[in-house]
């Protein structure tokens, strides 16, 4: 599929969503997680295009959609620490790490309010138990890596 197969009729539905980019950040490890499935299928639809993205306008639109779904029930049910959080990021340079405390109570809203707990990952998808420090996560990391290294 090319844009030119597309009526100007369509192409008019294809509306961006008014949110500014902080926000996103703030639930973006949240938002990855709901809307994984529609953003694995844009990216293989691109890959599949030879990095078209004209070729994928439909399955785009479904990932603006699932954000819009997405940003909009975070605004119902967690406006507030979202709003904490995506201040503290916008005020600290969008230095996630001075923003640990509005972090956590964004992260435990979502939890038990849409059910989403922010998942840590690595490389390859490698869950990390959430009571992991960052600093153990990260020597775990290099551990792996460092084996890795030398049976190759």
């Amino acid at each position: 599929m090319s844009c030119e197969k597309i009526p100007w009729e369509e192409l008019d539905n294809y509306k961006d969503y008014n949110v500014t980019t902080v926000p996103i950040m703030a639930a973006a490890d949240h938002l990855g997680q709901a809307c994984k499935d529609a953003n694995d299928r844009f990216m293989l639809c691109r890959t599949d295009s030879g990095g078209d993205p004209r070729q994928c306008l439909r399955e785009g639109q479904v990932v603006t959609n699932c954000t819009k779904l997405f940003m909009d029930q975070v605004y119902e049910k967690c406006k507030m620490p979202l709003a904490r959080h995506a201040t503290c990021i916008d005020l600290s340079g969008r230095k996630f790490e001075y923003c640990r405390e509005t972090q956590v109570e964004f992260d435990q809203c979502m939890l038990e309010k849409m059910n989403i707990a922010r998942d840590f990952t690595w490389y390859q998808d490698k869950p990390f138990s959430r009571m992991q420090t960052w600093g153990e996560s990260a020597r775990e990391f290099f551990t792996d890596v460092s084996n890795i290294i030398k049976h190759h």
